[in-house]
């Protein structure tokens, strides 16, 4: 780290400090206090300050806490608010940091009533509450008789994000099974992030370098209302005003980034991959390329030239349904704002089945003008390294996982799917694989697998398992059916430490960390502390030393100051200034240059797991059109219809979909907040609601070829004539079951994307009024 990066950072020691202000904001969040036990006594406490980061969709955006203090020490988060300059929650140093409403729900989350708040274990089939001994100790038992019965190598890791590094360390280290599914790659954006490692820009290839960008394209991304981190948002708006950057969505919706962009081309859905040949087509044809990088710096132009010949704009017009002129526009502007024109690219153009070609070919438009790690373009965004558990780890232990086959490569019963070549699991797969004895338990943390992706099969596959094991905060789908269940605190309740690989700071390296605001409310646990106690369990239980790794640490912090050793900083260092974050190192553009060893991969002829996969699925090694139905669902006279499911500025991950306020919120947003519903909400056409006599506020049936599902319609010219949609996490399963709404993915059943396995959620479906409102 520079020196005056550090003496920038210099931090004033900081415990609580007194803050009269957050007065104001504790009233304005009174419906929070009045629900308490202790109202009064709450009211009348001493407001302090703390930090925390934002876990809700595990990007960390900085918050302030105010909490208050009673006379009996009780502490209650009575307010929230972001931190100026944080790398998330702003758009970059000396400017305003705030919070989105996702991000203002763990207010509202840490003292929820409706959390679990004990340790449970099923006894005679039902789920008892327990003390923390107990529940370890039951853990333990559980664990080693699973390993004996059946092996850990058929227990499936779905722990997803979580405020400590240590899942992996406890359940593929120490447990010792090679099966592992989480976001990313499996239920997120498979196609987007792979192709980008194999491409050459990296997984992170979705964000581009914003505030820099003279051109913009929101690519199948709604970046003003469903981001990573409010730097994409307020990045995108500040290109806008200062740069005078041309903001262009691609997306069959009207969404909001649509609202406020210079042009919408509302393509039909999965034809994704032909408009981006398209405008290859435009830029090769008119020699508006950047020569110089693909000469130098790329493989596999020949083959890529050919594919964008063959897709002339009228070509892709006719397919895309949008107009040929639009095309040209929009790639010629495009191509002259390079490098300083950024394409926007993530889940929209991923989970669809087609979608490994679509974010190919998109991809390939950056390196085609060069806007490779140049400001303004596709940033190759670079993160602060901080020590690895190896690294600080003092125990040698054996890591038992480590020459185990995942049963997709092992088994014959697999053969046919050319995922195994890639990601060694698939999501969709796993109901066939507890079906073949090849997975046989679960963990799964803080995340709800039944609402992924074929959601029936999910749940009947969760029933045959011989051991469930859920580490969660809220009951859903899988807690409630779980052997045991470990009431896991908030992220205000824990210490915490983030160092994101990509952000508002294009040009510095970041971390951000905090103590907890509050102690874990109730009888809960942070993740760290829950692990700890299960290992230490297992040493117990197993009389093997290599579960005790963990007792050089006695908390969290402790851990953390271990991993920030690297980088010569201390969880205190971060936590108890003025802010909450720390730049630690700067980076430059164009890493490239100069490196013999780079190069951006148009075909990916030399990649052989993807060129072996890519030949069992009948396709090319290089940017190429498939047409949609190929893989998945094709439209049909029973089912005319093309749905598939959003995310909303609202919810994420459906983690904070309980929270009464936030669907009061969505129900506004959508004008229907008269109505006693509070569910989701399916998007349709007036054209296509016309047809069926569909009103907005009408209680609506989507029914596909594998399942079906009610909820209350919004007609909205803002749908593309043709296609439907609704936002995921609510319904069966959900942590509201009794709630309104549909798990979305009931409507599912094996789609997904060949070559990652991405769920595919785009599922052709019927749409009939279920009568009365």
């Amino acid at each position: 780290m520079s020196k005056g990066l550090r003496d920038r950072a210099s931090l004033t020691r900081r415990t609580l400090l007194k803050a009269g202000g957050a007065a104001a904001g504790a009233a304005a969040l009174g419906g929070c206090l009045s629900s308490s036990e202790d109202g009064e006594d709450q009211v009348s406490g001493e407001v302090l300050t703390a930090f925390g980061n934002c876990w809700m969709c595990s990007h960390n955006c900085g918050q302030k806490a105010y909490v208050r203090e009673d006379s009996s020490g009780k502490k209650t988060v009575v307010n929230l608010t972001g931190v100026d300059g944080h790398p998330r929650g702003s758009a970059g140093e000396g400017t305003e940091g705030t919070l989105c409403p996702k991000g203002l729900g763990q207010l509202d989350k840490t003292h929820d009533p409706k959390r679990i708040q004990e340790p449970h274990i099923r006894k005679n089939g039902e789920l008892q509450k327990v003390e923390w001994e107990e529940a370890f100790q039951y853990t333990a038992e559980r664990l080693a008789t699973f390993k004996e019965e059946n092996g850990s190598e058929t227990f499936l890791d779905a722990t997803s994000w979580a405020e400590t590094s240590i899942f992996s360390t406890v359940w593929r280290e120490l447990y010792g099974t090679p099966e592992r599914i989480s976001r990313g790659i499996h239920v997120c954006a498979g196609p987007t992030f792979v192709s980008g490692g194999m491409m050459g820009v990296g997984s992170n290839n979705r964000v581009p370098d914003y505030q820099n960008s003279e051109y913009i394209i929101a690519w199948g991304r709604n970046q003003l209302n469903s981001f990573a981190g409010q730097f994409e948002a307020k990045g995108t708006l500040e290109a806008i005003e200062k740069n005078g950057a041309t903001l262009v969505t691609i997306d069959p919706q009207h969404t909001i980034t649509a609202e406020k962009s210079d042009k919408w081309l509302p393509i039909k859905p999965r034809t994704d991959g032909a408009l981006a040949l398209a405008m290859a087509n435009v830029i090769i044809e008119e020699d508006r390329y950047d020569e110089d990088f693909v000469e130098n710096y790329t493989h596999g132009f020949d083959a890529y030239a050919e594919a964008a010949a063959d897709m002339p704009p009228e070509r892709a017009a006719d397919i895309t349904g949008l107009d040929a002129e639009d095309i040209r526009k929009v790639a010629r502007g495009f191509a002259e704002a390079a490098p300083q024109a950024g394409i926007s690219v993530w889940t929209g153009t991923a989970q669809v089945g087609n979608g490994w070609k679509a974010t190919q070919n998109i991809t390939a438009l950056n390196g085609l003008v060069g806007n490779i790690d140049r400001p303004g373009g596709l940033r190759l965004w670079k993160y602060a390294s901080t020590a690895s558990f190896g690294e600080v780890c003092e125990q040698d232990y054996t890591n038992r996982a480590e020459f185990k086959e995942p049963a997709i490569n092992k088994y014959d019963e697999y053969s046919d799917y050319p995922v195994r070549h890639i990601t060694g699991i698939a999501h969709n797969l796993v109901p066939e694989m507890v079906e073949n004895g090849h997975i046989n338990g679960i963990v799964v943390h803080h995340d709800d697998p039944l609402k992924d992706g074929n959601a029936d099969a999910w749940v009947e596959a969760l029933d045959a398992m011989d051991l469930v094991l859920s580490i969660d905060a809220y009951w859903n789908g899988v807690s409630r059916n779980a052997d045991i269940v470990l009431p896991e605190a908030t992220q205000l309740e824990k210490d915490t430490l983030g160092t994101g690989n990509w952000s508002a700071y294009p040009k510095h390296t970041w971390v951000t960390g905090s103590k907890a605001a509050v102690d874990p409310q109730w009888n809960t646990k942070p993740d760290f502390d829950i692990l700890v106690g299960i290992a230490d369990a297992m040493a117990e239980e197993t009389g093997n030393d290599d579960w005790t790794v963990f007792e050089q640490w006695d908390t969290h912090e402790d851990f953390i100051d271990d991993e920030l050793s690297a980088i010569d900083l201390t969880l205190e260092d971060i936590d108890s200034g003025e802010v909450n974050y720390e730049l630690v190192d700067e980076f430059e553009y164009e890493s490239w240059e100069g490196d013999d060893h780079y190069t951006f991969n148009f075909d990916l002829d030399q990649v052989p797991p993807f060129a072996q996969a890519a030949e069992e699925a009948d396709m090319d090694t290089a940017p190429e059109w498939i047409p949609p139905g190929t893989y998945g669902d094709e439209l049909s006279e029973d089912y005319p219809l093309e749905f598939y499911d959003v995310r909303s500025v609202f919810f994420s991950h459906a983690s904070n979909q309980p929270q009464e306020r936030l669907r009061d919120q969505f129900a506004k947003r959508n004008e229907l907040a008269d109505e006693d519903y509070r569910g989701n909400y399916l998007h349709i056409n007036p054209e296509d609601a016309d047809k069926r006599g569909i009103s907005s506020g009408d209680m609506v049936t989507v029914e596909s070829e594998t399942g079906s599902g009610e909820l209350m319609a919004v007609v909205s010219e803002r749908a593309r004539p043709g296609f439907v949609t609704a936002e995921y996490g609510f319904g069966e399963t959900s942590a509201t079951p009794d709630g309104e709404g549909m798990n979305t993915m009931t409507l599912h059943h094996k789609q997904m994307d060949p070559i990652t396995g991405q769920v595919d959620r785009h599922i052709a479906v019927e749409v009939t009024s279920s009568g009365g409102d």
